[in-house]
């Protein structure tokens, strides 16, 4: 990476005029250090200047935040990453407008973070871009938001309980997502569906696969009913978010210590916990057909047209109510913004051949709704990343890591402050 001391700013956020960059920006100012130099990015100079007036006339107490205007040419993007030691993106869909902007951050040795879901667009820049990160010492971290820094993390953490108390590998791990109370915003409707119109389903379901993404073979996987129950979590069915966390998870499997950390029987599983097996069979019938509509053009126009609120807006009280309101009966998604929260649990097993194997369990709170959770995450891992030199990405010197790779005790504390608590203990 260049030197440090000739970068004029420690962290820009581009994207900082839109709804998730807007959170992101108030983490930021919560949740780092005074004299952090930063800039706002975005093409809207007007935006730009009314946020920085806001920003600094509020928080006084902190290093004025400057104002970067930028497009997504070659030259603005050169000169962007040049000026910063990170860029936190969430200019979205990455599919569609995220490529140049991790090239340009991967070849002039820049930090990078994003909040991105869209496995398939990551696993394509893995492929392009992994090597030339680590040649130049960048470490970027994708997919650091909702999906997947709290199951990455807490997959991470009943690991290292597992070795700390038990010093044995782990065999099978299943994750519920056992309350989930948020709203969608159009972005995150339009990323759905512009993912489909910019990869092949050949490319998608060849980034599927569970180690796609690991720079090492994964373990043969055992198979998994898709409605089972769990004696430590319930009931549970499967889930539309299950194969992104888990890309990002065997990632991470793979980068530390090339799977035999974690262990080399290591399998995972994301469910989602439902009250009982009607709801299970019907959730499961709801979550492929929301697998099927973005695979037909003409039932992506009527989604835009129907339930789209807006790109940049942020979750809507109002849009798509009907769909809203059946999902909800299954999953819980409220339509209310008040309240939300989110909650996981895990449970690891051990990789022994005994009868009863220890295990452990992580419960993975979130007392903010699943956007702020997405600041949260994006901005205390790029906090890790600037200025903990202890960390594994740090020792690995740079390349596409993952949010495992930077956690510490350091990490967990600072996102317990901001509203997400990762507890494990063995049972």
């Amino acid at each position: 990476m260049a030197r440090e001391d000739i970068r004029t700013f420690d962290l820009v956020v581009l994207g900082a005029t839109g709804y998730t960059g807007k959170l992101t920006c108030e983490q930021v100012l919560r949740g780092t250090p005074s004299n952090l130099r930063w800039a706002i990015a975005g093409r809207s100079l007007p935006k730009l200047q009314l946020l920085a007036s806001e920003y600094n006339k509020i928080y006084t107490d902190r290093i004025p935040v400057y104002i970067y205007e930028t497009d997504l040419s070659e030259s603005s993007l050169e000169k962007l990453a040049v000026s910063t030691r990170l860029l936190i993106s969430t200019v979205g869909p990455y599919i569609k407008y995220g490529s140049p902007v991790l090239e340009a951050c991967a070849v002039y040795g820049t930090h990078y973070v994003d909040c991105t879901g869209e496995f398939p667009w990551v696993y394509d820049m893995i492929k392009k871009y992994h090597q030339t990160a680590k040649n130049k010492q960048a470490i970027m971290i994708p997919q650091c938001g909702f999906e997947s820094a709290p199951l990455d993390l807490g997959t991470f953490a009943l690991v290292k309980a597992i070795r700390d108390e038990l010093a044995m590998g782990v065999g099978d791990v299943k994750f519920s997502v056992h309350e989930l109370k948020g709203a969608v915003s159009g972005g995150t409707l339009e990323t759905s569906l512009c993912l489909f119109e910019h990869a092949t389903l050949h490319d998608i379901c060849k980034a599927a696969k569970f180690d796609a993404l690991s720079p090492v073979k994964g373990p043969k996987q055992p198979f998994r009913y898709p409605i089972c129950r769990d004696v430590d979590l319930g009931i549970l069915t499967s889930w539309i978010g299950s194969t992104g966390d888990r890309s990002i998870v065997y990632r991470s499997w793979g980068l530390i210590e090339g799977g035999k950390f974690y262990g080399e029987n290591f399998s995972w599983k994301e469910y989602r916990r439902v009250s009982n097996y009607v709801s299970a069979f019907s959730l499961l019938i709801i979550m492929n057909i929301a697998i099927i509509i973005p695979l037909l053009s003409p039932l992506r126009w009527l989604v835009r047209k129907i339930l789209h609120p807006g790109k940049g807006e942020g979750p809507s009280n109002e849009f798509g109510c009907q769909l809203l309101k059946g999902l909800s009966l299954f999953t819980n998604i409220s339509r209310s913004r008040r309240n939300h929260r989110v909650e996981w649990r895990g449970v690891a097993t051990v990789d022994d051949d005994s009868d009863t194997p220890r295990k452990a369990f992580v419960r993975v709170q979130s007392t903010v709704d699943p956007y702020n959770l997405t600041a949260l995450c994006i901005v205390q891992v790029a906090n890790s990343i600037l200025f903990n030199k202890t960390t594994l990405a740090a020792k690995l010197g740079g390349g596409i890591l993952t949010p495992a790779t930077v956690a510490s005790t350091e990490l967990f504390e600072l996102l317990e402050q901001g509203g997400l608590m990762i507890e494990t203990k063995i049972i």
